[in-house]
């Protein structure tokens, strides 16, 4: 399990940004982004304890440039086929 990790104020920053280049409404409203974070906290958080038991969680730092997202996705990954 690879899981990206931003606070949920640059989370709801990027995702308000979002919003206003796609036009997506849902991304242009913070009540309705606020839910879909308690939703990921409430149900998708909590497999982070059951795979790290089993040596299968691994936290990548969210902020960055892509290419140093990027970088860090990929070693986890590749470390991982060994």
């Amino acid at each position: 399990m690879l899981a990206l990790e931003v606070d949920d104020t640059e989370l709801i920053k990027r995702l308000l940004n979002r919003g206003k280049d796609s036009g997506r409404a849902d991304d242009q409203d913070e009540s309705i982004i606020a839910r879909r974070i308690q939703e990921y906290n409430n149900k998708t958080a909590p497999l982070k304890s059951y795979y790290t038991a089993q040596g299968k969680f691994h936290s990548i730092k969210g902020i960055g440039t892509v290419e140093e997202i990027f970088g860090s996705l990929s070693k986890v990954i590749l470390a991982s086929q060994h």
